[in-house]
């Protein structure tokens, strides 16, 4: 196996087991040694890939991976004196044992509580949702600042104060119960979403789409139906537009790794069985009487995917969808996607006197400067356009998205030089 082969191996087996390892540690010790869990975990994987870059993989890697995180996590306590005070680290499991342990049953049962610990009421908001992120996904401050629209710094900051107070108010890891489980779904819910989104548009890296983190929100969403009072029509709404969207992966990129647009995107390619299982969750949220983000969401990606052809797309009723959509949540994301489909209904100049309404609140961004590019090329204002898209090329981190951007701009000087 190549060392690239090695490093994707291990990037996708980090993405898979992660939450599972950080849960099943968690539960299996205590929420306050979450600090060594992060570390033994990373440490399995910093061994894997240095002995895996020589040797073959093991048959197991996942018990392999396990096996070793637990063993270091053991030496870690015996270390700082703390074998007393944690009763099961005093005998190292093998294989057999830590198969059982990871048993797909009680692996939901584990992660299902480390879902709502990392959601405890004792942290605020966007406390909860930054430490989901780092704990049940393994993002980087990085991916989580960009997710959550924050600089890294106060990200790294909140995070340090969310994982303390796991380790001292979370206690025991159980679902709750009740209405205690009411409030905690919404911040749960917006983890996924949010890990969802970053592995939809990567931030930063050679790919623009990480399926790892798109399967994870998938596989975390579907773990919530196990719990009965999970089982809302907002969660169905959720996985019903994850699916839409992951039917589209397929179009999404060329073979060569460039970006395929949707107007150019060759349908065919669009998975059938995700489209399908996404009306299935579609219809089920439906029967809840209260519209909520979710469902406009999955609205939305179902008229982008179930369209014949880029040209039929329902514009003006995707139009209607984001009115509602952005009343119920205002963010400069929702509100800049909003323009995007009024200059398909109402033309590019309207659309840019749209963006002069949000452009306080959006013109950091570089979505920003990448749509205002593409809507003053629509009227054929391109010296404009080209600032824009020079600035969207300077602010963009992924390079395939910035490859794109540039191939654009090659494309729009080509004509004046001809």
């Amino acid at each position: 196996m190549s060392k690239p082969e090695i490093n994707q191996t291990l990037d996708h087996l980090f993405r898979q087991e992660y939450a599972k390892m950080v849960s099943l540690f968690t539960n299996r010790y205590s929420s306050a040694l979450i600090d060594q869990i992060e570390d033994a975990v990373q440490e399995s994987l910093l061994k894997a890939a240095k002995l895996w870059s020589f040797q073959p993989m093991p048959e197991n890697p996942s018990a392999w991976l396990y096996r070793i995180a637990n063993n270091q996590l053991i030496d870690q306590l015996r270390r700082q004196n703390k074998s007393v005070a944690y009763e099961p680290q005093k005998q190292e499991i093998d294989s057999d044992s830590i198969q059982i342990e990871v048993e797909e049953g009680r692996l939901i049962d584990d992660q299902l509580r480390m879902i709502f610990a990392c959601c405890h009421p004792s942290m605020k908001l966007q406390e909860q949702l930054m430490l989901s992120l780092k704990l049940l996904c393994g993002l980087s401050v990085k991916e989580i600042a960009r997710a959550l629209l924050k600089k890294e710094d106060a990200a790294k900051k909140a995070i340090t104060r969310a994982k303390q107070k796991f380790k001292t108010e979370v206690g025991e890891l159980s679902v709750p119960e009740g209405d205690a489980i009411n409030e905690r779904l919404e911040a749960v819910l917006q983890v996924i979403y949010l890990l969802f989104n970053e592995g939809y548009k990567a931030t930063e890296g050679d790919e623009l789409i990480r399926h790892e983190l798109c399967e994870e929100a998938i596989r975390l969403a579907f773990i919530l139906t196990n719990a009965q009072n999970c089982h809302t029509g907002e969660l169905n709404a959720l996985i019903a537009m994850m699916l839409f969207k992951a039917a589209r992966f397929p179009a999404r990129i060329r073979k060569d790794g460039s970006l395929v647009t949707l107007e150019h995107q060759d349908r065919s390619l669009y998975r059938d069985d995700y489209i399908q299982w996404g009306w299935k969750f579609m219809h089920e949220s439906s029967k809840e009487e209260n519209t909520s983000v979710y469902q406009l969401e999955a609205a939305i990606a179902s008229y982008y995917t179930v369209a014949a052809s880029y040209e039929k797309t329902n514009w003006k009723v995707i139009f209607k969808l984001y009115d509602g959509l952005v009343k119920l949540k205002p963010s400069p994301v929702v509100k800049m996607s909003r323009v995007l489909v009024m200059s398909k209904v109402l033309g590019a100049q309207k659309a840019l006197e749209a963006m002069l309404e949000i452009e306080n609140e959006t013109v950091e961004l570089q979505s920003f400067q990448a749509l205002k590019a593409e809507l003053y090329a629509e009227i054929g204002d391109y010296e404009r356009a080209t600032i824009h898209l020079k600035n969207a090329i300077l602010q963009a981190q992924n390079i395939t998205e910035k490859r794109f951007l540039e191939a654009k701009l090659l494309n729009w000087k080509t004509p004046k030089s001809v």
